[in-house]
């Protein structure tokens, strides 16, 4: 049940195999977060219980939440920060807690927790690097971003809506606020498990229903700013007692650690080639700082696109 003292919000695009129930604990929990259900089924009365009422919308995970919160703006005054989460996650409630807090106490405009080893991750920046409290990063993946929900409502929606898929917005909304040094990190002591590799389920029908390449979008949103940098960069980290450190040192102990590690994640190489790049970046991107991006004059077609713009998916 919702209490007027809860500051935070989890929105979950959730089907029958949802594993948000997991997050709840048991009913005694203490949570800071209230939680609501969308879905594009028709079983919403068989995903149980949430403290907000469920809402049924056909669509994908970005074009259904830019409905949801153009349907429902109270929300974005009524919470502080607001996790925007996919159903194949494993959390628990105390860490959803705890990163919400750490969220609001950092004042992070976008953050997430990191991936376990045992996930299946799409972007090594945001796999758990146990060196750190947190690490600060050009990149926040799509899968359970949490947003502060005056930056979601004046810059990440307005992208949302007209970019559906999501895919291209996760490289770039990190990047969109004026000054974003220090404005987006990764939870290194807090994370969570992706039980599923990308494009299993629906969504890759979805976007055919829709008639959408999210590969195209990516290229196309990327492409919209002169000044993408085309990579995911760890640039600074917090360490256990409180310490920053800079971009070398934190792009030799992540790149070290992802490649000793690479071979026990369920992605090897993917891993590895990561590691092998953010040693390479203690080079190529020294004292690299995110700045504002800056929009192209005239928006550029995905054909344009690919070739003024390297698929980030593919970057080191």
């Amino acid at each position: 049940m919702k209490t007027a003292s809860r500051r935070f919000l989890v929105v979950v695009r959730a089907g029958s195999q949802s594993l948000h129930p997991s997050w709840l604990g048991e009913p005694s929990t203490s949570r800071n977060w209230d939680l609501q259900l969308s879905t594009y089924g028709d079983n919403a009365e068989s995903l149980g219980q949430a403290d907000l009422p469920t809402v049924v919308d056909q669509g994908t995970k970005w074009d259904s939440m830019a409905r949801h919160f153009q349907a429902r703006p109270e929300l974005l005054d009524r919470y502080e920060y607001i996790m925007l989460a996919d159903d194949d996650l494993l959390m628990r409630p105390e860490d959803i807690n705890r990163m919400f807090e750490r969220s609001a106490q950092h004042k992070l405009a976008v953050s997430q927790m990191s991936l376990s080893r045992d996930s299946w991750v799409t972007y090594p920046v945001v796999m758990q690097c146990p060196t750190f409290a947190m690490r600060y990063t050009n990149h926040i993946d799509c899968m359970s971003p949490c947003f502060e929900s005056g930056y979601l409502r004046s810059t990440v929606l307005p992208l949302v809506e007209k970019y559906i898929c999501g895919w291209g917005a996760d490289h770039v909304w990190a990047m969109l606020m004026e000054n974003p040094a220090y404005r987006c990190a990764v939870f290194d002591d807090i994370a969570m498990v992706h039980t599923r590799p990308l494009g299993k389920g629906t969504l890759q029908g979805a976007f055919a229903r829709l008639g959408t390449d999210p590969f195209d979008e990516v290229r196309t949103v990327t492409g919209l700013f002169e000044n993408y940098p085309g990579v995911d960069i760890t640039y600074a980290g917090l360490l256990p007692n409180g310490k920053r450190v800079g971009s070398s040192r934190v792009q030799v102990i992540n790149g070290l650690h992802l490649i000793v590690s690479s071979l026990r994640t369920r992605t090897p190489y993917k891993i590895f080639r990561k590691g092998v790049g953010m040693l390479l970046q203690t080079f190529s991107r020294a004292g690299y700082l995110p700045e504002q991006l800056h929009r192209r004059a005239t928006e550029s077609t995905p054909a344009q696109a690919a070739q003024s713009v390297a698929p980030p998916q593919q970057a080191l």
